[in-house]
């Protein structure tokens, strides 16, 4: 929690005692953590927000906080790629978002229009621009987007841009209209959106994510959504770009793998789909996880949960470990809010408007573990456990740095086998407990570490600097 006139980049780390070995254990057994480098699934491409931080809604006060948010969710978080949202309504005679914003019309109507299209004109392959109104895009790119994209790039790594098409069509009121159901004309609006962000900030997406939650729409379907993949990648090929698309995100993680196969039938969708993606919101099971991550297999592609309001680091590690997840998302950067209900990252406490608190969500604190230690290009590896009460992950990054994240269902001692001789920084969070620090602990060759945690939570040990040999270099994703 901080003000924004101390403009302080991290909190206040709470003191506490860090037993190493099995003192203080609660158990008289240690646990004992396994290493298999040899052995590796997934890579991680990172740890992602949706690009809002209440610019829509607070357009003034925003100002005050936007620069904050930016050096927590990078410094503090770990927060590498950002979900760019775009609605389908931008193809339209107006620009409903700034008639919005300028009071010419209220929140229902903006609700009713905002999906709804008018064709820029009858030639899906030339683009109308004054049929195009990129406002709010522009806005978020400009607030959220750039100062993410600065940040990561000081620290020498590099924002991953998700752009993420919306059409909830069921809220298209009256005789409004929607065109991009037909692949070319959609093809259009991905060309268009594309070559604005190139043009106008010299940008270019990570990936196109097709359509947000198709199960709740009346037309997207698997394959529709194969169709468009097609068209669209051909138009951006020929205007130069590189195709990578993420689908299809849907609410029902069910829905996930028929939609999948159903897009796949469709000749050339695998060959530009970067991430099999779904949502947290229902048919959630250890099952349909596995089902996901085995389609991910066959293919040879990614899979990312997107997004879960509440969703914490039990969701995270499941999804990390059976649903073998490259990305993954809870939901916005940061809001204005008075609940803690898991839909921020960071709650802005916007009682005392000169004077706004932004206030880290108490999962944030426990998903931050995983975030800030495992970077972009991290792979997975082998790690297991004697005991499901300390329940391990084990990642190599780009820097053949080890890290290794244990959640602890409860207080306990253990001790990892397979490390490479060097020293390691220790932290963990617990419910009474944030960022506590242990001190360093320098290991050598076949040497174990032994570590404990005074309470259920998670636990990261992560390598600071190597004295032994190099670690073996990972091999090619297990197909399994």
């Amino acid at each position: 929690m901080m003000t924004l006139r101390r403009k302080l980049l991290f909190p206040v780390v709470l003191s506490a005692t860090f037993i190493l070995g099995c003192r203080g254990a609660t158990s008289s057994e240690q646990a004992i953590i396994k290493l298999d480098p040899k052995t590796t699934y997934q890579t991680v491409t990172g740890w992602e927000a949706d690009a809002e931080i209440g610019q829509s809604d607070f357009p003034n006060q925003f100002q005050l906080w936007k620069d904050i948010v930016a050096d927590l969710a990078v410094n503090e978080l770990g927060i590498n790629r950002v979900r760019l949202g775009i609605s389908s309504g931008v193809e339209n005679t107006q620009d409903h978002w700034s008639d919005f914003r300028a009071g010419r019309i209220d929140r229902a109507t903006l609700r009713c229009v905002r999906y709804s299209t008018i064709n820029d004109n009858n030639d899906p392959f030339v683009i109308n621009w004054s049929g195009f109104h990129f406002s709010a895009l522009d806005q978020s790119v400009e607030n959220v987007v750039l100062p993410l994209k600065r940040r990561l790039e000081a620290n020498g790594e590099r924002l991953y841009i998700n752009l993420t098409y919306t059409a909830f069509t069921g809220q298209i009121c009256g005789d409004l209209k929607y065109h991009h159901d037909s692949p070319e004309e959609y093809a259009e609006f991905v060309l268009a959106t594309y070559l604005h962000l190139k043009n106008k900030y010299h940008l270019i997406p990570d990936a196109w994510n097709m359509i947000l939650e198709p199960d709740n729409t009346r037309f997207w379907r698997g394959t529709q959504i194969g169709n468009a993949i097609v068209a669209a990648a051909n138009r951006l090929k020929a205007h130069g770009f590189t195709p990578r698309f993420i689908a299809p995100s849907t609410t029902d993680m069910r829905n996930a793998a028929s939609y999948f196969d159903a897009m796949i039938q469709v000749a050339g969708v695998l060959e530009y789909l970067a991430e099999l993606s779904y949502h947290r919101y229902r048919g959630v099971s250890d099952a349909t996880l596995r089902e996901i991550a085995n389609r991910a297999v066959k293919y040879g592609i990614n899979t990312a949960m997107l997004e879960h309001i509440g969703s914490g680091h039990e969701d995270l590690h499941k999804d990390l470990k059976i649903g073998r997840n490259s990305a993954w998302q809870q939901y916005t950067l940061a809001f204005p809010s008075t609940q803690d209900n898991g839909a921020h990252y960071y709650r802005i406490d916007n009682s005392n408007p000169d004077n706004p608190r932004i206030i880290m969500g108490s999962r944030t604190k426990f998903l931050r573990q995983y975030f800030k230690y495992i970077r972009s290009g991290a792979v997975r590896m082998e790690a297991t456990t004697n005991n499901n009460d300390f329940d391990p992950l084990a990642f190599m990054n780009t820097n053949g740095k080890y890290v290794v994240v244990v959640k602890a269902n409860r207080g306990g001692s253990f001790a990892i086998q397979g490390l490479p001789a060097g020293t390691y920084g220790i932290t963990y969070t617990t419910p009474s407990q944030y960022d506590v620090h242990a001190a360093d602990v320098t290991i050598s060759s076949g040497q174990a570490l032994n570590a404990s945690i005074p309470e259920r939570g998670v636990i990261t040990v992560h390598a600071r600097v190597s004295t032994g040999p190099d670690p073996p270099a990972p091999l090619p994703q297990r197909k399994q």
